[in-house]
């Protein structure tokens, strides 16, 4: 400790990293999870050990904050550390976020790091005592910890990040968000935007402010002490957010909006919260049901801590490993529902293992657990078929799906299967079936039944979100990351009611997405995004009172000729539907209320401008939107007879 006395006194050197302390190494990728040469441990750890270690660093943490009040300061350098990821670059580490560079000089002297040096040799002793933990997880735990220590949510946590090697991999400065821009929710979104985060997503983080103060003397934000510092705990001084600003709660979306305390510090980027009309829909939800905001505040921390981690689990004989944790509850009673986490023994599958990276970072809906790796792509166990190879089932049912795509282009309406099968869900009810979704129970399509006759062991459910993602791949849309083991409902007193799919025409058509697609737990990115599926298809008079009953583009079909298409190219997945929206140039392309919408909406609008612009940024949007859509309310149920 004499090192770090002698440090803090004279400062660090921004070309300079961090120097060890007690011989501690930093561990690169190929090192994670084994103890170095020196340790008294015989040769590598094996990945119990790993889980031990994460384990005993968790443990030291909770001592470190009954000791030291220090929660405020380690949240932030855990955001701080993710929250220069930038979702337009795609090499890593240029593209920053969970990946220990904080421990740098360079980084450190960034303006908005201010005073994050002292909570580096916070966690230094800690880190010091664990070398098969990297300082990427060690920033991320000690973040999470410090959240639910303080009262707030289970954050459901993932480890096995890789850190940078050295000063030279750090981002550039400039990336996370400032206290007063010129525009507050403009900025807000530029910056989150660029980390893939949602305007629910920026509000709930927002709510971390309920911990910590502001020192003018480091940010130039808050005065110099109120009545709730001037005495502490720890050093005393500064403005905090609330009054009990040790305790995480929903207290800080409450101060905001009431406004009554001038001791309490508001920002522009918190008034703001409760100006801009998409932030406020989330800032008043939260300021009135302190479960809401701690269920959404956690899924959106933890998609916060895996943003740019390059997961780099121990290599143990052939397996790749990545442990899931939870926190140990601190009673016997068990983890809300919510937020239990299901066991999944080691896979050897790279493949799996890419397919869990991608839905962890990308983050499923709360009442939607992540199955286990032994469930993607299994035979359920309700099935009646013999035994076999599921994962070849599926398969066989894709190619199938893929020839009766050639031979009667359908496309459009077996995106609309899936849709409407998954679009019924709502995240307000957590019993199954009831909340709806994708459970498979609607009349099969004459096109799906001899497909899912060839193959008993695919479900309904599954099938349906098959067809709907291999229709937009094979269109020339973007591929679409799958999991498959939805389990069928049994019986019609199981489906969900009449109203819930989004309406053509509606007095209000903002309002009416919102309020159909937020009760789904989307955002308004994946509104717009998913809304561009439109670029396939055609309306029909007959059907849904909508559209002209044929126009230069339908009159000829492909398949049954008439209606009218929302594209020229009615069977071509692209950004043409965003183009011709925003340009209205032909009348013989369908714009309905809630297709004009997009571009009349300040929110809606940043999106639709976007997509019709970069077609790249769609089809990326478009196929994390339908994947998570296609989750929605399913229950997935793992054959207990296959290994």
């Amino acid at each position: 400790m004499a090192v770090v006395h002698r440090i803090l006194r004279r400062g660090l050197s921004a070309a300079s990293p961090l120097p060890s302390l007690r011989g501690l190494l930093l561990v690169s990728p190929q090192e994670l999870g084994r103890r170095p040469a020196s340790s008294s441990s015989s040769a590598a750890a094996a990945a119990g050990d790993v889980e031990a270690e994460l384990r005993a660093a968790r443990e030291d943490v909770r001592q470190l904050l009954k000791s030291n009040p220090c929660h405020p300061i380690l949240v932030r350098l855990g955001w701080h550390d993710a929250g220069t990821y930038d979702k337009n670059i795609t090499e890593w580490p240029k593209c920053g976020g969970a990946n220990g560079s904080l421990r740098f000089g360079v980084e450190l002297v960034h303006a908005a790091n201010k005073g994050l040096l002292k909570a580096l040799f916070l966690v230094i002793p800690i880190k010091s005592k664990y070398a098969g933990v990297t300082y990427a997880d060690i920033f991320q735990l000690a973040s999470a910890t410090a959240i639910e220590e303080a009262g707030g949510p289970k954050i459901p946590m993932i480890y096995g990040r890789a850190d940078v090697a050295d000063g030279e991999e750090c981002p550039p400065e400039g990336r996370l968000p400032a206290a007063d821009p010129p525009s507050p929710a403009e900025h807000l979104r530029e910056v989150f935007y660029r980390m893939g985060l949602s305007d629910k997503e920026i509000v709930a983080l927002s709510g971390a402010h309920t911990l910590g103060r502001a020192r003018p003397e480091r940010s130039g934000w808050g005065k110099p002490e109120t009545k709730y510092t001037e005495n502490g705990p720890g050093a005393p001084g500064g403005q905090s957010w609330t009054s009990e600003w040790l305790k995480f709660d929903n207290s800080y979306f409450k101060e905001i909006k009431e406004r009554r305390d001038e001791d309490l510090l508001v920002l522009p980027t918190d008034a703001v919260l409760f100006e801009d009309s998409s932030f406020k829909i989330y800032a008043e939800k939260y300021a009135e049901d302190q479960d809401a905001f701690f269920e959404d505040y956690a899924e959106a921390h933890a998609k916060l801590s895996n943003l740019g981690a390059k997961f780099d689990p121990p290599k143990i004989g052939s397996a790749f490993i990545i442990k899931v944790f939870l926190p140990r509850p601190r009673s016997r009673e068990p983890l809300p529902k919510r937020h239990q986490n299901p066991s999944s023994p080691p896979h050897p599958a790279a493949a799996d293992m890419a397919v869990v990276h991608r839905l962890l970072r990308r983050g499923l809906s709360a009442a939607s657990p992540l199955p286990s790796l032994q469930e993607i792509g299994r035979r359920p166990a309700s099935s009646s078929a013999a035994a076999g190879d599921a994962a070849a089932e599926l398969r066989g049912a894709r190619e199938d799906v893929k020839q009766l795509l050639n031979s009667t282009s359908c496309h459009p309406i077996l995106v609309r299967l899936g849709w409407h099968d998954a679009g019924t869900y709502d995240k307000n009810i957590t019993e199954w079936p009831k909340c709806g979704g994708a459970n498979g129970l609607v009349n099969a399509l004459k096109l799906i039944q001899p497909i899912k006759e060839k193959h008993a062991g695919v479900t309904y459910a599954d099938l349906f979100q098959l067809a709907s993602a291999t229709a937009i791949e094979e269109a020339g849309g973007p591929k679409i990351p799958m999991i498959y083991g939805r389990v069928d409902v049994a019986a019609p007193e199981q489906c969900p009611p009449e109203g819930r799919l989004p309406a053509a025409g509606p007095p209000s058509p903002a309002e009416h997405l919102r309020e159909v697609f937020y009760r789904m737990g989307l955002s308004d990115k994946e509104i717009v995004a998913l809304s561009g599926a439109h670029t396939l298809g055609r309306a029909r008079p007959e059907r849904s009172g909508w559209g002209k009953p044929e126009t230069k583009y339908t009159k000829n079909g492909p398949g049954a000729p008439g209606g009218q298409s929302w594209t020229s190219q009615w069977l071509k997945f692209d950004n043409s539907y965003f183009k011709d929206i925003k340009e209205r140039q032909d009348e013989d392309l369908l714009v309905l209320p809630t297709d004009a919408v997009l571009f009349e909406d300040s929110s809606f609008k940043i999106y639709a401008e976007k997509y019709a612009a970069d077609q790249d940024a769609f089809f990326e949007d478009y196929a994390e939107a339908h994947a998570k859509l296609s989750n929605l309310g399913a229950k997935f149920d793992p054959p207990k007879d296959c290994t």
